[in-house]
């Protein structure tokens, strides 16, 4: 079984943000209350507390955790050292 390599996204990728716990995502979809969109470099590196481990409103997407700052995002490219929660 080979290990995948994680590559983080460029710090100028788009994502959108949500309102009601700060996770991130790609796809709008994917957050259930957007609040705006920004660039990877606007919270990458930036410590966060502790996020709900799951969405209310969207219970069955997959939520990482980036074990340097704590940021939450529904895709683990937007993280640097993504950890499954």
């Amino acid at each position: 079984m080979s290990k995948e390599t994680h590559i983080p996204l460029p710090k100028d990728t788009p994502a959108f943000f949500c309102a009601n716990c700060g996770a991130v995502a790609l796809d709008p979809n994917n957050i259930c209350k957007v609040q705006g969109k920004g660039k990877k470099a606007d919270w990458c590196g930036s410590k966060s507390g502790k996020a709900p481990s799951f969405c209310h409103n969207k219970v069955h997407n997959d939520r990482w955790q980036c074990r340097n700052c704590g940021q939450v995002s529904v895709n683990p490219g937007l993280l640097c050292e993504p950890e499954k929660i």
